[in-house]
Formats: structure tokens, sequence, C-alpha cells
């Protein structure tokens, strides 16, 4: 195979893992919107850890790839090399810097979703299945909705939901490091319903000292600063599961529901596993399906996304997970709870290492999932492989039911800290 030396055009694209299954007019999606890249000798593409939300190829070049323990491999961008993504895990596991001039060119992932490619593995399709002329129409429904979000997000325009202003004036009181907890209780106090929900949650038995607290100054030292940040934006989510659209405040309540209990069991299995901030835990699953509401949102400006319900909850798992890690790279939040979203419902992603926060995630789904007997498209618990990274190889089905049963109660208690 000879290197891509024009990514623009639609037979070498095909060429690459990920393209050779795409119809022509998938193909010409990407096309219109990868970026061509050249760097310079000692830039860098991107840092290990981040997620930009771009999907990069190099044609050309030679790069060293270091490991975030400071491992550090060379490599010659040879055809093979440039058949495949770049560095591609997310968050990824390898920072890129250019040892000579580099040049090949980005896709963003949301397109790469919308159009049918698979934008977080790398590994192209494993098969190939026709589809009829309804699923034909809905993809193409759902590259318009993706070039869409992209292109009104690049001017601008994204009618995505906003992080609320109390949590960003939370955000900005904490980073000013003059800011003691009485500066920031004061932030705080300007929304008594949020006072009252953070002295409660700092009277709670997950957090509860031996004399209760009775203003927000003490309950944000007793909570420390970073959780009372994190619990101050998870309480504030709520608004952001809304709409005018009277046909969708039901859906939106039921999103809303399915969320908190989402990060009930997560903030109960961090303080169980002792493996994550149970906080941070607890965001993430809050926020983990958030991608749901900008399609929701969207079906407005493209009316024919919502016609066939069925049709609208196939785009829907096929397009929340990248949407929600874009929204959340819009709102900062970090790379791990990036990719918590984007990987909420992959049952076997594969990665080595600790447990991370989408694995967290993925076990609270799957749990979440059994308890309420929605079994549908749900593997088997040996292939759900977050499991043994979160409770140990040792762990079978039944220990990590009876684990979830013994903390039944604990989630039922974290769950009320959210409720409205």
């Amino acid at each position: 195979m000879e290197t891509v030396t024009d990514p623009r055009n639609i037979d070498q694209l095909r060429s690459l893992s990920l393209f050779g299954n795409l119809a022509a007019w998938q193909l010409q999606a990407v096309t219109e919107v990868l970026e061509p890249l050249q760097v310079r000798k000692g830039h860098q593409l991107f840092a290990a850890g981040r997620d930009d939300g771009y999907t990069y190829f190099l044609t050309g070049g030679r790069i060293a790839m270091e490991a975030a323990d400071g491992r550090l491999r060379e490599l010659d961008v040879t055809a093979e090399v440039a058949r495949t993504p770049v560095a591609n895990l997310r968050p990824r596991l390898y920072g890129v810097k250019a040892l000579s001039k580099v040049q090949g060119f980005r896709v963003p992932d949301l397109v790469l979703q919308a159009a049918g490619a698979c934008g977080n593995t790398d590994e192209g399709p494993e098969g190939i299945r026709v589809e009829d002329t309804s699923e034909g129409h809905q993809r193409e429904l759902e590259q318009e909705l993706g070039f869409r979000l992209y292109r009104d997000l690049r001017d601008d325009q994204a009618i995505l939901p906003s992080l609320p202003d109390l949590a960003l004036r939370i955000r900005k009181a904490i980073e000013d490091r003059s800011n003691d907890a009485r500066d920031i209780a004061r932030v705080v106090e300007t929304d008594p319903a949020m006072t009252a929900k953070l002295v409660k949650v700092a009277n709670s038995a997950f957090y509860g000292g031996r004399n209760p607290v009775e203003t927000c100054a003490a309950a944000v030292v007793r909570l420390g600063t970073k959780a009372t940040q994190k619990l101050v934006v998870s309480f504030s989510l709520r608004e952001v599961f809304s709409s005018r659209r009277p046909e969708l405040q039901q859906r939106m309540r039921g999103l809303w529901s399915h969320s908190a209990d989402m990060a009930a069991y997560c903030f109960v299995l961090a303080h169980d596993t002792r493996s994550f901030d149970p906080e941070e835990a607890m965001l993430a699953g809050l926020v983990h399906d958030v991608g749901t509401i900008a399609i929701l949102n969207y079906t407005q400006i493209i009316p024919q996304l919502g016609r066939d319900p069925e049709a609208l909850e196939g785009t829907i798992a096929r397009l929340r997970g990248e949407l929600g890690a874009m929204i959340l790279r819009e709102w900062t939040f970090p790379p791990e709870i990036v990719a918590a979203a984007r990987e909420a419902e992959n049952w076997e992603r594969n990665r080595q290492g600790r447990a991370d926060l989408a694995d967290l995630v993925v076990v609270a789904q799957w749990h979440d999932r059994l308890s309420r007997r929605d079994t549908t498209a749900l593997p088997p618990p040996d292939r759900i492989s977050a499991l043994p990274r979160l409770f140990g190889k040792q762990v079978t089905p039944e220990i990590s039911l009876d684990l979830i049963k013994t903390a039944r109660a604990r989630i039922a208690d974290a769950r009320t800290l959210l409720a409205n």
C-alpha cells in the first residue's frame, strides 16, 4: 500500500483502516471536514492524558511516542503506520512529538462517528452489514447532525447545554487561591437551595462528623473546597436536564432520574473500592448521558430525526457518547470524565492497567440495567471487562451482585442527595 498523499482523495482515504468499509457519501463527509497538518520538528502533536476530540492520521515524517511513565518509542511514518490512527485510545496513553517535519491530517471524532467510522479504537471495522433503505436514511440524518453540530460549535452557534452559572462562579472562586472557605460559602449562599443541599450532604452519613454543621462555611470546611466544587456542579446540573418543548419534558425527567441513579451507584462504588474520588465519580455518573440532551435539542432543527422514535433511539445510542464527550470538553471537564461519557456502554472496552472512571461508569451502568431488568443488548457478565479491573481478577458475577446488594441502602441514601 502506498502512503496517502492526498487525504481528500476518496480512493486514497478508503485505503485507511477506519474508512475501508464506508460508502462514498460517508467518505465525502469525512473529506469535507478533515484538517491537513504540517508539524515542525520539535513540536508536539498532542500530550499524553489528553482528549481534544480529534482522530489523527500521519502520512510522513518521524515521531517520538512518549508514555506517561517516560518510556519513549521512536517511529518512522511508514505506509503501515499511516494506515491506522496514531495513539488513539482516550485519554491518550502517549504524547506524540515530531522528530522531523511531520505531515498528516485530523478528523473530528463526532464526524467520524456520525459518518459511520469508529473514532475511538485502534482497530478497523470487523465486518460489513448491508443496511436497508430506512437505516441508510437514518445514518444520513446522523451525518447531517454531526456536521451541523461540528459547524455550529466551530462558529460558536451550537445549541448545547451550558454549565449552570452558579457552577461557573464556584469554579472561579475556588481557582482564586486567595479565597477561603468563608469566601466560597458566600458564593454558594447566593442560592439558598444550594446552601441547604451542601449543609445536608455535609451532615450525611458519608461526611458527617461527631457534631452537625449549621452554616455553609462550616459545610465547605468539612467537605473541602475540591469536593464542594464537584458537589455544587452535580447539584446544579438538574437544570440542564430540561426543555421548553412540552413533548420532551417527560423524556428529560426520565433522563435526569437515570443519571441521578448512575451518580449514586458511582458515588458508593468509589467509596467502597477506594480507588476514586467519590465526588468526581458522582459527577461522572451524572453527566455520562449528557450527549442525549444535545440530540433531543437538535430534533427541533432536524425534525426528521425525531419522527421515528425507534430510529431516534438508535441515533442516540450511536452518537450520545461522542456528543457527550464534546460537551464535556466545552465545559473543560477533565479527560477522565470525558472518556467515561464516551465509553459508558462500551461493555468490552479493551485496556490494560488499573480501573479508571470509565470502568466505574460501565459497571454502574451494568448493575443499573440489571436492577431495572433492562437486559436488551446487555452482554453476559464474563464479557464485562471492567468488572475484574474494578473488583479484582477473582471477581465473579455473584460477588459483584452481592457487593451491590449490600450497598443498596447507601446507594438509596446517595440518591436522596440529588433529589429535586
